[in-house]
């Protein structure tokens, strides 16, 4: 299998400034099978990457496959800038080190448990993987602009508001009871979803691109062409 380097190790803001390879962006991809989560700056993803998320794999949370028709993206999130997607993407690797190695005992406490211990599954797929994705997703923004808010009131040209494309609505829960704090609301925080007319890896890649190129567009345009 061909590695793609430039998605093989971390990268940090400075890099995508200079290089512009794709707009300010988090990828969050969900796997079909299992349920588990993985974190990505670029719309792929390496097998260096599931092997810095799934550091203690066990019988409930197996290492997963790269195989591509078995992952979907779950969500993609719009940043103001580099340092803004640097910053969650750090946020979230952290906490998932907390939930998986750090602070395993206790999070594994409130995870649904089935009458065997085990964390709860329905055929393979375990759902608490992406629900703890969604939870940690909302932290870490709050965070990135909780520290991002004091630049922004100085900020006097006018940047792009943050969004994110879901899955479906779903995926986000619900959003007057988890997505209704005064920082997401203070910048504007949209939440939109992913247009797909089929259901295939293949599609999905080009809609990635789409997305990165809708982004790239200029600030000024930004609300006409999120139609």
């Amino acid at each position: 299998m061909k590695i793609n380097h430039s998605i093989s190790r971390f990268r940090p803001a400075s890099w995508f400034e200079k290089t512009k390879i794709i707009p300010p962006q988090v990828y969050i991809f969900r796997n079909l099978e299992y349920g588990q989560v993985i974190y990505s700056q670029f719309p792929n993803f390496s097998q260096k990457q599931v092997d810095k998320l799934f550091t203690r794999p066990n019988w409930s949370n197996r290492k997963p496959s790269l195989r591509r028709d078995i992952w979907k993206c779950m969500c993609v999130v719009n940043l103001q800038n580099y340092q803004q997607s640097v910053q969650l993407y750090q946020n979230l690797c952290r906490l998932r080190y907390l939930r998986d190695v750090a602070q395993r005992k206790e999070s594994d406490k409130l995870r649904k448990k089935d009458s065997n211990g085990h964390v709860w599954f329905s055929g393979q797929y375990r759902p608490t993987y992406c629900q703890e994705a969604v939870a940690d997703l909302r932290e870490s923004l709050l965070k990135v602009f909780d520290s991002s808010a004091q630049a922004a009131e100085k900020q006097a040209a006018p940047v792009k508001k943050p969004s994110i494309y879901w899955e479906d609505p779903w995926r986000m829960g619900d959003k007057n009871k988890y997505w209704t704090y005064s920082v997401f609301e203070d910048l504007g925080l949209e939440h939109k979803l992913i247009e797909r007319l089929g259901n295939t890896a293949r599609e999905e890649s080009v809609i990635l691109k789409e997305l990165a190129k809708l982004q790239s567009q200029p600030t000024d345009h930004s609300e006409g062409s999120s139609q």
